[in-house]
């Protein structure tokens, strides 16, 4: 096992700007291999890197701390859960991440298949996203969601080519590519674009601006549930 401090690693901007606590308070770290270049100043993780503790968990395939400036490069079958106190938890998964200490930003990017986020409500609703490339801002709390973006309940679906999350307001602002919202609502069917939508994370409630077009109608058979 390697006495290996490791930062909680882009967390997932769904809890963003989380209580300050000590990460590393009953954290378990290990890798396969592990090696110091005293040369470059740098830390190598390789092989089953993961990082475990009652409220975090992350793995990888390989880790690499460069000490100068402060930063994470992880790749491969990167996964990362984080469990709260509510009992709802965060997951998300990627190719590559990036995470700067000092700044508190995260980069994550897309392999063969996007950047996927899982949020599981204390009452067991979900909600999926996923992008090509995500970036969260801890400081800030924001977390920004580039290409081919999509967000998913049980009956709604948003898609988009940008999206932001706001952790203050618990809500999603999605925009760029005319965004569309799919699904059924109050027992009926709709297909709604605008120039932007606002998702509310936890109510589900959602809001249309500008240039708002669509349809709304009843179901296939006619019964409203």
């Amino acid at each position: 096992m390697n006495k290996l401090i490791l930062p909680l690693l882009f967390l997932p901007a769904l809890c963003l700007a989380a209580e300050q606590e000590n990460f590393m308070m009953g954290s378990v770290v290990k890798s396969d291999k592990w090696k110091m270049d005293r040369t470059r100043d740098e830390e190598i993780f390789d092989g089953n890197v993961s990082f475990r503790n009652p409220h975090y968990t992350l793995t990888a395939d390989h880790a690499l701390y460069k000490r100068k400036d402060k930063s994470w490069d992880i790749s491969g079958s990167v996964y990362t859960l984080r469990r709260l106190d509510d009992g709802s938890q965060v997951e998300a998964y990627c190719h590559k991440a990036r995470y700067l200490e000092t700044d508190e930003t995260a980069f994550m990017e897309r392999g063969k298949l996007p950047v996927r986020m899982l949020y599981t409500g204390a009452d067991g609703k979900k909600l999926r996203g996923r992008s090509d490339r995500a970036r969260a801002e801890n400081k800030k709390g924001l977390m920004y969601f580039d290409d081919n973006f999509a967000l998913s309940t049980d009956n709604l679906d948003i898609y988009s080519r940008k999206g932001m999350y706001d952790n203050k307001e618990r809500s999603f602002l999605i925009e760029e590519s005319t965004p569309l919202a799919v699904g059924t609502r109050e027992g009926y069917n709709f297909a709604i674009n605008s120039e932007r939508i606002k998702f509310f994370r936890d109510s589900r409630d959602i809001k249309f601006y500008n240039n708002v077009s669509g349809w709304v109608k009843d179901p296939p058979d006619g019964v409203r549930k």
